[in-house]
């Protein structure tokens, strides 16, 4: 009686429905890039009118996706008159196909200034390269604002892509997506460098621009089976469900016998 109420409790709508799910949930096969090199390279220049200072940052790493981070500041005089140019810097991963660049804090502050200049450009600020196991796309969202009271040379940012379709500049206060097409097996070098400069009469003012950068490399691809596929699985399982409800009687038949 056990087996013959084990029996009855299948459904032909049950062991269906489970052999289709089955069949439906296709085989998700994540691919990574691999790391070729990466780095964060940042200068300041700053000239007040007695001459130009410098300060440069860098830090870098092979094969590796460890976190980055470099900052500088360099702070030039003459008389009075003063420059102070900035930039910070971060790059963290999740893993070799994603993470996050924050350019920040990067502008100057200047003081009666006749003649002189402030540059952050110069460095190359971020750079990342791999190589891509699998086709898909590089994706970029991007966010970049400014503050100060005269925002005029911070200029935005240029985003460097060495595939086919090449880079772009992102203008300061902007955001939005870019996307990259990627292809098995190539190399690629992706840059993103900030634009700020500014040099003559500064006077007195101050400005800054951010910008905030997530990517994304998605090679994910999935096997989904086709549509007469889908249709064999289902005659199958209903042939299956089928033959065990008309063998059933016979198999609780035979075990009463033999009790």
């Amino acid at each position: 009686m056990k087996i013959s109420t084990a029996i009855k409790s299948l459904s032909m709508t049950t062991v269906g429905a489970a052999i289709i799910t089955v069949g439906l949930n296709p085989a998700v096969v994540y691919a990574l890039p691999t790391p070729v090199s990466s780095s964060l390279i940042l200068q300041a220049d700053s000239d007040a009118g007695g001459g130009l200072i410098t300060d440069i940052d860098s830090d870098s790493q092979l094969g590796t996706v460890n976190p980055l981070s470099a900052s500088v500041s360099a702070f030039a005089t003459s008389g009075e008159a003063s420059v102070l140019s900035q930039a910070k810097g971060t790059a963290t991963w999740i893993d070799s196909s994603q993470g996050v660049v924050n350019l920040t804090d990067i502008g100057w502050n200047t003081v009666a200034v006749n003649s002189g200049s402030a540059q952050l450009f110069n460095g190359l600020d971020w750079s990342y390269e791999f190589i891509s196991d699998a086709t898909g796309f590089f994706t970029l969202d991007y966010d970049i604002s400014s503050s100060g009271t005269d925002t005029f040379g911070l200029n935005g940012f240029l985003f460097n892509w060495s595939g086919p379709e090449g880079g772009t500049f992102f203008g300061s206060s902007t955001s939005g997506t870019l996307q990259r097409a990627i292809v098995a097996g190539e190399n690629y070098i992706v840059t993103i460098k900030n634009q700020a400069n500014i040099s003559g009469g500064l006077g007195t003012r101050e400005a800054f621009i951010d910008g905030t950068f997530k990517w994304k490399i998605d090679t994910a691809t999935a096997s989904v089976p086709e549509s007469n596929t889908v249709l064999g699985l289902l005659a199958f399982s209903v042939f299956s469900v089928s033959s065990l409800l008309k063998y059933k009687p016979k198999t609780v038949r035979s075990i009463a016998s033999v009790e």
